[in-house]
């Protein structure tokens, strides 16, 4: 176990170690190694999290580790993202997070040892036993050249509503081809006898007065759900007329990420119906914002259900091989943290570790993670606005973000895999 080697190989220079199952907030350093557990991501990342809280102290010092390169994409790990969280909220306390390159737990141990006297923050300890800080590269020009060749079928998760729709549309304008669509939501009908709407409020009214009128009794609740899915099978149904716009062929598919119970079952019956998907794009993601030391393991799940949970199912249902293009929708939060975020951090910094997995898997195709900025839109109310105006971080334009997405993601250059996307690139 690399908790004992670790444990031993401090011990043995003159530093008291002990391995713990839960530590007790009384040490002065807290090593969390559950970042390099075989356990399933959700559950590693929960647990790494509860392991965090309970070394919390004033003036103590939390290592979190992981492996810079795990040996199958189960393994993936975002622990640098729950680093670079707790730092913005535990700031009476250190906290790192290291990546392992070798998987000798021996030779862990005593890169771990070294680490320790350099008083490292969030680092990759090479296999020479030397570190390196991580760091992010400078902004991008948009390419030059276009690319002859595109999927001939992508399968888009998030991409019948919000940003990931718009971006959608832009792939299809260059690309055609054809476009299946995978969200959780039906497809609903709109109501009978309303008038058309985009407002939830006016939607609710309106179904609210409809149902007295007809001399029903329907729970507030029930006209809640029924406005909210009537909006939302409303943008999907404008999606897919935009994709046909372009001159893509494009369909909905239901397709609960979340339930890999059924994942593998329900793409089988897609690649039987349309073929082998050649063109992948993971926008799908939930927020469960919360501070760390609030956050439920209930919250974590949700979180990682759709976003690491669901791209792992979909790459083990397909074949990898034919895929010739891949973009991942993830975050600037797994880059610099952000408070209430830890599991939506940890979950798109797994999001970056699988994109260099895939990338060294395949050689010959285009992978890109996108660590997005706040979009004017999306999972941007107009409250959030506000809160990143007053902080002087300007809004991602939709269009802006759509060009850049099909920009990078067919002709960017293969090497560069993690892209961090910001208002800087707007107008260019």
């Amino acid at each position: 176990m690399l908790a004992e080697a670790i444990a031993a190989a401090l011990n043995a220079n003159g530093v008291h170690a002990a391995s713990v199952a839960i530590p007790t907030g009384s040490a002065d350093t807290v090593i969390v190694t559950e970042g390099l557990s075989s356990a399933a991501p959700a559950d590693r990342h929960w647990q790494a999290l509860a392991q965090a809280r309970a070394a919390r102290a004033p003036g103590a010092r939390i290592i979190l580790l992981q492996s810079a390169a795990p040996q199958s994409d189960a393994a993936i790990s975002g622990m640098p993202g729950l680093s670079r969280t707790l730092q913005k909220e535990w700031i009476d306390a250190t906290i790192a997070a290291w990546s392992l390159t070798t998987p000798d737990a021996t030779i862990r141990a005593l890169h771990i040892l070294s680490a320790l006297d350099a008083t490292l923050g969030d680092a990759v300890l090479t296999s020479d036993g030397q570190a390196r800080q991580p760091h992010v590269a400078a902004s991008l020009t948009p390419p030059a050249t276009r690319a002859a060749s595109a999927p001939a079928l992508w399968l888009v998760t998030g991409g019948a509503r919000g940003v990931t729709a718009t971006c959608a549309i832009e792939l299809a304008r260059r690309t055609g081809g054809t476009f299946l669509l995978a969200g959780r939501s039906a497809l609903s009908p709109w109501p009978h006898g309303i008038d058309r709407a985009t407002d939830l409020k006016i939607l609710r009214a309106a179904l609210a007065q409809n149902a007295v009128a007809s001399g029903q009794k329907v729970k507030p609740a029930d006209i809640d759900r029924t406005a909210r899915a009537a909006l939302a099978g409303q943008e999907i149904e404008h999606t897919l007329a935009a994709l046909a716009a372009t001159g893509a062929t494009a369909h909905y598919v239901q397709l609960d990420l979340s339930d890999t119970a059924t994942l593998a079952t329900s793409i089988a019956a897609i690649q039987s119906q349309h073929g082998a998907i050649t063109g992948l794009v993971h926008g799908a993601g939930v927020l469960a914002d919360r501070l760390a030391m609030e956050k439920t393991e209930a919250e974590v799940r949700k979180v990682f259900g759709p976003k690491v949970d669901g791209i792992l199912g979909l790459l083990g249902a397909i074949n990898v091989s034919q895929l010739t293009h891949v973009g991942l929708f993830s975050s600037a939060s797994a880059l610099f943290g952000n408070t209430g975020q830890a599991d939506y951090a940890m979950a798109n910094e797994s999001l970056n570790q699988l994109a260099r997995q895939l990338h060294a898997q395949l050689p010959h195709a285009q992978v890109k993670s996108f660590n997005w900025g706040p979009w004017d839109g999306g999972m941007v109310d107009a409250g959030l606005a506000a809160h990143f105006a007053q902080q002087g971080i300007a809004l991602i334009n939709q269009a802006d973000g759509a060009r850049i997405f099909a920009d990078q993601l067919l002709d960017g250059d293969r090497t560069l895999v993690e892209l961090l996307v910001g208002d800087e690139w707007s107008g260019e």
